[in-house]
Order: C-alpha cells, then structure tokens, then sequence
C-alpha cells in the first residue's frame, strides 16, 4: 500500500511538473519576488522583511485550518513556480511531502529548537504526564527564541534568493522586527510573573512552546493533532482540574471544534475564550500582525491565570 501512495506522489509530481510547462509564464511586476509560505509565522516575518520588494502568498487561504490542507494541483504549480516555498516542517503539514523534493522548498524547522511533548495533563503534584512522548510539538513559533531564529533564516534565505535586493534594507528590518520581538518576550514575563494560577486548559496542545518559556502548565482535551478524540478518562482529568485549580476560562481555537471544550464548560461552570495559536488567521484577523495577535493572547492570558 505505500508502495502505491509513492508511486501516485511520483505521478503527480511528473503531471504537476508537465502542466508547469505547458503554463505561461505569470507576469509580475519588475524587480518583484516570489515567496510562498505555509503558515501565518512565516507569513508575517516575510512579508516585514522583504516589504515591496516582494510579493509573498499564503498556500493555505486565510481562515483554513494548517494540518488538514489538502493542495491542489494548482497549489503544487503556484508552489514550483515561486522562488522560495517556506513551510514550518516537523510534522505540522504532512501534505507538504510532495513539495519536499523542489529545489526552492525549505523546511524551516531546521532553523529553530524543537520540543518534545504529546497530550500533557498536569496533577496536584505539580507533575506533568504526557502521551506519545516522542511527539515533536511543530508549534515552535511560539517560543520568542524560534521567532527571533525564523528572522535569521528568511534573511539568510532571501538574500541568497534575491540578489537584486536591498541588502542593507533588508538588515534593518529584520533588525527592527527582532527587537519588537524582544519587547514582547520583556512584556510576556512581567504581566506573567505573579499569577494565582498556573495551569490553563486549551481544546488543542498547542501552546506547550509558550507555557514552557513562561513557566505555566496546559491541560488539553485533545493532542498535537487537534483530530484526536479524547476519551472518558480525559474529560473526568480535565474536569477535575478545573473545579480543584479553580479555573474560570477554558480555551478553544479558531479553527477547533468548541463542542468539547463547550461541554466541560458546561459541566464546570465556566466561561469559554479564543486563544490564537497563529499557525493561521481568521478572515476577521485579516490585517492583524504576529504582534497584535500575541498581545491579544497575553491579555486573555493574564486574565485567565489572574496575574497581578
């Protein structure tokens, strides 16, 4: 069987490689680039990096959930026609194998640090048991030291790619970005510093990066995948985490089913808020930055965790 799943990928390939030829060339305008991305990270440092130097795409339309994207053979031809195909890598897109083999995909997760950790609960104790241990979480994006990474990388990268830019330019602003970046990770630490809370419970495993730089605990319904069912013995563990923390905001995602999340609301007693993950953005984010959605976060955070 997946003998024949890599024998149809080839096929694809090759038909994808033909319909390439027979495409007239798009026009685009003088001293433009190409850069296509995968995720809304990878978006945001691109597009403030190359500025009007350049033109960069998301794959993945706004408002799409990243792990389940299926691409179309004319993803595949707007993908081998650009310059550059950024995509996050360690696991987050298995879609993307077929694109691994063109010489202008790069998998970005080289560039950072990546964590262990599968479906985590956290108990009185203060000890964190997790399943599937050897999960490589791809949410690293959330990690400040990724993000200041990722900047390093699109810079080496477009510079290779894009001769013809300004070099010079294109140092200050990935510079300047850096340096936003490091006022958040200083404004994450102080307003998270004293909280009476240590523990939040999300729908989907995605923030371990963000609780473990910070120093708080995530429960979550479901895994790194957010496909995953969780069974009876979840729900009663998350239930009583929040009725013994004292929890009053449960977590979802934007592109998550709230229906599990809903019903231990439901079943505690408390409210329920959006945390923004940013592997993508809502149609109604549309115009938002990295920097804008994460101190939305924080503010949500602060709240839930009732820092001082």
């Amino acid at each position: 069987m997946k003998k024949a799943i890599i024998v149809l990928l080839a096929l694809l390939t090759l038909l994808v490689l033909a319909l390439v030829v027979m495409v007239p060339e798009k026009k685009v305008q003088a001293g433009k680039a190409d850069v296509v991305v995968t995720t809304f990270a990878l978006y945001d440092i691109a597009r403030h990096l190359l500025g009007q130097e350049a033109e960069v795409a998301m794959l993945i339309p706004f408002g799409r959930e990243v792990h389940t994207f299926e691409p179309t053979p004319q993803d595949m031809i707007r993908v081998q026609k650009s310059r550059l195909f950024l995509y996050s890598g360690a696991g987050l897109e298995p879609w993307t194998e077929p694109f691994e083999s063109f010489g202008n995909a790069k998998d970005m997760s080289r560039y950072v640090r990546l964590r262990e950790g599968g479906h985590a609960h956290h108990d009185e104790a203060g000890e964190t048991h997790e399943e599937d241990r050897h999960s490589t979480d791809p949410h690293y994006w959330l990690d400040i030291d990724n993000m200041i990474a990722l900047v390093r990388g699109e810079e080496q990268l477009f510079t290779s790619a894009f001769p013809a830019l300004d070099v010079s330019k294109l140092r200050e602003r990935a510079a300047a970005y850096i340096k936003r970046l490091e006022t958040l990770d200083t404004l994450y630490r102080k307003r998270l510093s004293d909280c009476r809370l240590d523990t939040i419970v999300v729908s989907h495993n995605a923030f371990g990066y963000l609780a473990e730089r910070y120093g708080f605990h995530v429960d979550a319904v479901t895994g790194l995948s957010p496909d995953t069912m969780p069974d009876a013995r979840t729900m009663t563990a998350l239930t009583d985490i929040v009725r013994e923390h004292g929890i009053k905001t449960l977590f979802y995602e934007s592109f998550v089913s709230d229906k599990l999340v809903a019903s231990l609301a439901t079943e505690t007693g408390v409210r329920v808020d959006v945390l923004q993950p940013l592997a993508n953005i809502t149609a109604d984010e549309i115009g938002a930055d990295y920097f804008r959605l994460m101190n939305a976060n924080l503010l949500k955070l602060h709240d839930a965790m009732e820092c001082k």
